[in-house]
């Protein structure tokens, strides 16, 4: 199967590593061409335009930034695409533009799947990353073999669209694991005692998480090297904010506090950055 790769950042540079070392065909198209040097090295094949990309493969898979960027990489890629042929798209964006794209493809015979990512930087380098798949289920399960290539746990969520959702309901619960981790940690500051003991004493409670064992760490240790953008989480919440069904405290507490963030100058730090705001 030849797999062409939009945006080798962060997430899609260890996902294309993956498909390499599990005898994919992969092709790959960068603004920044030494960005993907490990890549080219490993046997990916670089191409100069995105036309280039589309017209030597079968599969086309995008990992970009925020929903501006899938409008603009997808209206490219309509305009050379040919019938018959998939695209997925790996960005955490709209659920709506998700179900926009489904329909644009299919007017071009061509099958457009959402397929999000959860797991940071972490679990694509280990190819473990949890996928959330959204649009037609045979389409699904003919692509297995991309998705189990650093992909883990690997779940249908339904028709277009659906991927996106169960994202961004995994944001919502980062949100506001982050936020009580955050106010732990200056509580026991506050009360003369060692922050760090959120941690070595509860990690393994009820209250343990996924967030505090991989980032509240790095919360102590004043490591904000990004695993997942702060500017990307924004997005992401301005995302699960953008409808009017239920109402989200937390994560319109949470948003607030990173906007602060980012209007210091912390829009390229990761996500546990958020304890600098409490600092």
């Amino acid at each position: 199967m030849k797999i062409g790769w939009i945006g080798a950042g962060i997430m899609g540079n260890p996902m294309v590593h993956h498909l390499l070392k599990n005898g994919h065909e992969a092709h790959v198209y960068a603004r920044h061409p030494q960005k993907v040097q490990n890549l080219i090295e490993e046997g990916a094949v670089l191409e100069e335009s995105i036309a280039s990309l589309v017209q030597h493969s079968d599969v086309i898979c995008t990992m970009v930034g925020f929903p501006s960027d899938v409008k603009e990489v997808y209206g490219t890629i309509f305009e050379h695409i040919e019938p018959g042929k998939i695209c997925i798209d790996f960005t955490t964006s709209s659920p709506s533009l998700a179900v926009a794209l489904a329909q644009q493809g299919k007017d071009k015979q061509v099958t457009v799947l959402d397929a999000p990512v959860t797991g940071g930087d972490a679990g694509a380098k280990q190819g473990t990353l949890t996928i959330l798949v959204g649009g037609p289920k045979e389409t699904f399960d003919q692509l297995q073999p991309v998705f189990s290539a650093f992909g883990k746990d690997i779940f249908y969520c339904g028709v277009a669209g659906a991927g996106q959702k169960v994202k961004i309901a995994n944001q919502i619960m980062i949100a506001n694991t982050l936020q009580g981790i955050c106010e732990a940690m200056t509580y026991l500051k506050s009360q003369g005692c060692d922050p760090a003991l959120v941690i070595q004493n509860l990690q393994n409670g009820a209250a343990g998480s996924r967030q505090l064992e991989l980032l509240g760490p790095k919360m102590l240790q004043n490591n904000f090297d990004p695993g997942f953008y702060i500017k990307h989480f924004v997005k992401d919440l301005r995302i699960a904010l953008d409808q009017k069904e239920v109402k989200l405290t937390g994560v319109e507490n949470v948003i607030q506090e990173y906007i602060t963030l980012m209007d210091q100058g912390y829009q390229d730090l990761g996500t546990q950055a958020l304890i600098k705001y409490f600092q």
